[in-house]
């Protein structure tokens, strides 16, 4: 999964938070889970305590720091990262669920349906790009989010 767009996409949709923990039971209820990777980014020691509360969740995080361009903008992008370690892993899968609505993954996917794995996406606001490719898109349910606090 990847933390960051999942973050942005929900909040835009939503306005809510991921229950990782519901999500993970989600993706469980589809089949036995080989490794589960959150890839994410984090400045300093910020998310420490996030990292740890996916680690005890069941997911491996896999966190790298920003890189702060010329406009302002800070990104960690990890498309490169989640690519080679599916295709590091694609002979020992028969489903991949990637958690990413980027339609950047669409030839990632393309390749993973060509080798017999079949492929799910559960992400929010899913790209058209992936919708048509063929993968089993599921965009998540309400019952996938943080209840909210009453103050």
């Amino acid at each position: 999964m990847d933390v960051s767009n999942l973050y942005y996409t929900i909040q835009k949709k939503y306005s809510h938070k991921l229950n990782y923990r519901a999500y993970y039971d989600f993706v469980k209820d589809l089949g036995e889970i080989q490794q589960a990777i959150a890839y994410g980014a984090q400045m300093n020691d910020e998310a420490k305590g996030f990292i740890t509360c996916l680690r005890d969740i069941g997911f491996i995080p896999k966190y790298k720091e920003p890189k702060e361009f010329h406009d302002g903008t800070i990104k960690a992008n990890w498309d490169v990262g989640i690519t080679v370690d599916i295709i590091q892993m694609i002979d020992k899968l028969d489903m991949v669920v990637l958690g990413s609505a980027d339609g950047d993954f669409a030839s990632l996917i393309e390749h993973i349906q060509g080798r017999g794995v079949v492929t799910v996406v559960l992400a929010c606001n899913i790209s058209h790009e992936l919708h048509n490719i063929g993968a089993q898109c599921i965009e998540i349910p309400e019952s996938l989010l943080e209840k909210k606090r009453h103050e």
